[in-house]
């Protein structure tokens, strides 16, 4: 769950904020009373606030972004080599029905 935690700067005054990963709000006000951050407001993050700190490279996470993704669903490396031989076979077939690569046949042995 993400949580953003909002605090005015004593030397500028200017507000300021950042979103942090944490798995509840207690951990979350800890995690910013260990980097010294002065807690004004802590409360829930919603979409706006995170896309707002990931910009601003404010967004503290523990867990990994996924690397690869399909269709906005994190997929694994196996699955990955599976949508690219699939892909590869697709354009295979695609230029043996256009006539730019041979028929595929069969080897027979003649006895």
């Amino acid at each position: 769950m993400y949580w953003v935690i909002r605090w005015s700067d004593p030397k500028t005054g200017q507000d300021q904020a950042i979103v942090v990963e944490a798995e509840s709000r207690t951990s979350a006000e800890t995690t910013a009373l260990k980097r010294g951050i002065p807690v004004v407001h802590l409360g829930e993050a919603d979409d706006a606030d995170i896309a707002t700190a990931r910009e601003a490279n404010l967004l503290w996470r523990y867990t990994q972004e996924a690397r690869w993704t399909c269709f906005g669903q994190p997929i694994g490396n196996m699955q990955l080599a599976f949508l690219m031989v699939c892909g590869v076979c697709t354009i295979g077939a695609l230029l043996q029905s256009y006539g730019v690569l041979m028929p595929l046949t069969m080897l027979t042995s003649k006895m």
